[in-house]
């Protein structure tokens, strides 16, 4: 996997994935650390599929809404200044529970999964293509994809 140049890694990118905008922030200076930070604005009703990473930890603190976050067998809602850590290999997920737009700090570590988010949007790909994201987020990954979020 090849390594971010400072440039890369100082310019904010804003992507349309699985109903959600996702935003992966960059450093004002384009300091490099081994972290990934993403901001997710995510509508009413939306959440991410069911998953479990094999390769990163992640850090999900919610700056405006309320969401439901699912850890292996526990269910968290969390508001604003809330936080939820999701080791690796442990099933999560999440879903804006609140009326309005919420909204998603994340920080993915070690950093390299927020390329998945560019892939999906850069070659297209929506709901009706989950196979083909199922096959990307395994064989590139390291991500399990278990189905949609929980009702």
């Amino acid at each position: 996997m090849a390594e971010p140049n400072a440039a890369e890694a100082q310019a904010d990118r804003a992507l349309e994935v699985f109903g959600e905008t996702v935003i992966i922030r960059g450093d004002a200076a384009g300091a490099l650390l081994d972290a990934a930070v993403i901001e997710e604005i995510v509508p009413p009703s939306v959440g991410a599929p069911l998953h479990r990473h094999g390769r990163e930890d992640e850090i999900s603190y919610v700056i405006e809404g309320t969401f439901r976050i699912w850890r292996g067998d526990e269910v968290l809602d969390v508001g604003p200044g809330g936080l939820a850590l999701l080791p690796r290999h442990q099933v999560h997920t999440f879903k804006n529970i609140g009326t309005g737009s919420g909204r998603l700090l994340t920080v993915i570590l070690p950093a390299g999964f927020e390329r998945f988010f560019a892939v999906v949007a850069e070659r297209g790909l929506g709901e009706e293509d989950m196979d083909e994201i199922c096959t990307i987020a395994a064989s590139e990954f390291g991500l399990e994809i278990l189905g949609p979020p929980p009702a």
